[in-house]
């Protein structure tokens, strides 16, 4: 599983051509301690990630309040850079099952700084069945393993949007984000959203007449992504073993051709924006909240460490050896073992600024203020 979450992230930003150029270290040692740790470690890791590439599917929606004529358009593409909060930068290792921290418990996510903490996982001092366990009398085989949680990689997400808007009677106008359906190496993504802006202003008595321009904001996005995991990337029982062990394989399902990942991440986002139009320069700011949320699973059947096979003599237990002399562990199969889910409500400001050249080239820039601030601009052709 080399690299694993370095690539599901490439993906995830795939649309933004962003490339990771950190290396990140071999997790798959994370499934030798079992489904519960290996979704702690996971959920740490990775949920900042997503929790703020959702947060940019909710921005840079509008540049001004202005509306179009009817079946006037413009084509838009924008870019962002969202910002993990600090508090997202770190996960705690307390309370992990069977691995031990050496050092700091606090680890980096994806999207803090610095290397990752070293993580020690030992033989537990009983067997499930509440025998004591033989293997943890031996020094050389009561460390099973030592490896360390993947260092961070940014705490700077970048998205990227293509955006058609056209003006239509009394909705005033309906925006489309569209990406067809892409199939790559494995991977299949897709990303489509909707959004409608509506000359608030026109119902106001009084105001209507006033030199600037309001209007309401409503849009929604959705990112899908499936990838199927090369037969380099697969985990099997080989890889969660060390030298001094040996392994015995779950008879009851030896396929592990159908590991994947499948991701999904969404954002609603409702606002009240105002602008004014000064010459060329347009000047905006809005109000709003953002609705965000974000589910990764880890799909198929996967191996994790059980007990060893033990034997008993003599009312004591002693582990299995396999022709070498080597212990034998028991393979478990789970299927679907990491599962993520999060999401974020969010109420923001934005200000930004529209400049528009030659009549028909838009450029704007902008900045939301909210939890997972993003920072965008975008240029475009409209023709109002």
């Amino acid at each position: 599983m080399k690299k694993i979450f370095a690539s599901v992230m490439t993906v995830l930003l795939a649309g933004s051509y962003f490339s990771i150029a950190n290396a990140q270290d071999d997790i798959s040692n994370i499934f030798k301690a079992g489904v519960a740790d290996l979704n702690t470690v996971a959920n740490g890791y990775l949920k900042p990630a997503g929790n703020s590439f959702s947060a940019g599917l909710g921005s840079n929606w509008y540049n001004t309040a202005a509306v179009h004529k009817t079946f006037g358009f413009d084509l838009t593409i924008g870019a962002g850079i969202i910002q993990s909060p600090a508090s997202d930068q770190t996960f705690s290792l307390i309370g992990l099952k069977s691995l031990t921290p050496t050092g700091s418990t606090q680890a980096p996510s994806f999207t803090g700084k610095g290397d990752g903490v070293e993580l020690t996982l030992m033989q537990p001092r009983t067997l499930s069945n509440g025998n004591p366990n033989p293997l943890w009398t031996n020094p050389s085989t009561r460390n099973i393993v030592s490896f360390t949680t993947p260092s961070a990689v940014s705490k700077y997400i970048p998205t990227a949007s293509i955006q058609f808007t056209i003006g239509l009677p009394v909705i005033n106008d309906v925006s489309i984000r569209f990406t067809p359906t892409v199939k790559a190496k494995g991977f299949e993504t897709s990303l489509w959203g909707i959004g409608i802006k509506h000359n608030i202003k026109q119902w106001i008595p009084v105001v209507k007449d006033l030199p600037f321009d309001a209007a309401v904001v409503l849009a929604y996005s959705k990112f899908s992504l499936n990838y199927a995991f090369p037969t380099s990337a697969q985990i099997t029982p080989d890889k969660l073993v060390g030298e001094n062990l040996s392994y015995a394989p779950d008879a009851n399902l030896n396929d592990y051709t159908t590991q994947g990942m499948k991701i999904s991440a969404s954002a609603g986002t409702a606002n009240l924006v105002f602008s004014k139009k000064l010459a060329f320069i347009t000047p905006y700011i809005g109000f709003g909240v953002t609705s965000s949320n974000f589910d990764l699973t880890m799909e198929g059947n996967y191996p994790t460490l059980g007990d060893p096979k033990t034997h008993t003599v003599s009312g004591v237990s002693v582990p299995d050896l396999d022709q070498n002399g080597k212990p034998i562990m028991q393979i478990k199969n789970i299927a679907d073992p990491v599962k993520i889910s999060s999401s974020e409500v969010m109420t923001n400001a934005t200000l930004g600024l529209r400049l528009k050249l030659l009549g028909v080239i838009a450029f704007h820039a902008q900045y939301a203020f909210q939890k997972y601030p993003v920072a965008s601009a975008g240029f475009g052709l409209t023709f109002r």
